[in-house]
């Protein structure tokens, strides 16, 4: 009889700790739904915690890119820690999770803000970024960055008509405004040469600065992520640069060799060089420079635009006087890039700066690009 009591009282003892833990897994939770703003702007703050707390414990929820919060927490946990960067902390507490407000104000902890401006002038429209975050200036040229932390960042400009323009943006006590001048008119509305997946382009330029000369006579050819910097003859170059599947390689008794990251950022910088220059005509300023459009030409299979440039500029503070020769494409893949620049750059004082470039794409065709490098 005993033995029977006992097994009926552990029977009731595991019955009443499943329920229990029943109930536990069970808890009550709440569909939130709330939205956090600035306090200064009244725009959506994203990436912000919400952090409930309760008797149970903890969890936290983010805001999404509208500064939106929804989800389910449990029931028991209606203190809310908010956070996000740039911004101070708040803190709400209710009876209950139903009585969460609509939204939650943060306030900046600083303000990041400039002036943009042109021969003296307010440039207003003009596009501002700053750490993946893009604004637009108002009529007096101003704009205004918040949900930074404290720091030093690297902004851009850009409008139509003027040359793009970076600047430092101090974020922080006491900081002040940057200010920023941008160049009136970009001659042509160029595309990026980069944003083709395969070229060739064929380059040659020689610098004299201050009696040290430089000069680099031979070929960049592009393949995706691939890069290979040829000089001289390519069948046997005299030296060449490889960067594929983000590893370096040196020519080096006829062989391409590994070498490593310094080969690859070599290979990237001789790259960009020949990009920019293709892409130099877009900054020129109509103030300094003439412009003037000549007879189409027959390149890379299709007829391209022309166009004559000259002018003066300072470089290093001295005065240097330009011509150059630009070839934009026009149809396809090629509407707007430019395909090839002859490029005279003359000091005005007993040639202390010299630079002639000769800079033009040869091909964009990806398996005539891809048929370049060599086997593995």
């Amino acid at each position: 009889m005993k033995r029977k009591f006992l097994h009926q009282a552990v029977a009731l003892g595991l019955a009443l700790l499943l329920v229990a833990f029943s109930l536990a897994g069970c808890a009550r939770r709440n569909t939130v739904s709330l939205r956090i703003v600035s306090a200064y702007s009244g725009k959506g703050v994203p990436n912000a915690t919400l952090i409930f707390t309760g008797s149970s414990g903890s969890e936290s929820i983010s805001s999404d890119a509208t500064g939106t919060v929804s989800g389910q927490v449990q029931a028991d946990r209606t203190q809310v820690d908010v956070e996000a960067i740039g911004y101070q902390k708040a803190f709400v507490q209710v009876a209950d999770l139903t009585q969460l407000p609509t939204t939650v104000q943060l306030a900046p902890l600083f303000l990041g803000a400039g002036t943009v401006t042109s021969g003296g002038q307010p440039v207003s429209g003009a596009s501002v970024t700053v750490w993946n975050t893009t604004t637009t200036t108002e009529s007096a040229g101003t704009f205004t960055f918040e949900g930074l932390a404290e720091g030093t960042y690297v902004g851009r400009v850009t409008k139509q008509g003027y040359a793009d323009a970076t600047f430092d943006l101090v974020v922080g006590k006491n900081a002040k405004a940057a200010k920023v001048v941008l160049q009136e008119g970009q001659l042509l509305a160029l595309s990026s040469l980069a944003t083709l997946p395969a070229y060739e382009i064929t380059a040659s330029y020689h610098r004299t600065l201050g009696g040290e000369e430089r000069s680099f006579d031979g070929r960049v050819v592009k393949n995706g992520s691939d890069i290979l910097v040829m000089s001289g003859d390519p069948v046997n170059p005299m030296a060449s640069l490889m960067v594929r599947g983000g590893t370096g390689y040196v020519f080096e008794n006829g062989a391409y060799v590994a070498r490593g990251e310094t080969v690859a950022a070599a290979a990237h910088i001789l790259q960009e060089s020949c990009e920019g220059l293709l892409r130099l005509p877009a900054t020129f300023s109509p103030r300094l420079f003439a412009i003037e459009k000549q007879a189409p030409v027959q390149l890379l299979g299709q007829a391209c635009e022309v166009w004559s440039m000259s002018g003066r500029f300072t470089f290093e503070g001295e005065a240097v006087t330009a011509t150059a020769t630009v070839t934009v494409g026009t149809t396809g893949v090629l509407a707007s890039v430019p395909v090839k620049i002859v490029l005279n750059a003359r000091s005005e004082s007993f040639f202390d700066f010299v630079y002639d470039a000769v800079v033009e794409v040869v091909s964009v065709d990806q398996a005539q690009a891809a048929g370049r490098f060599p086997a593995q």
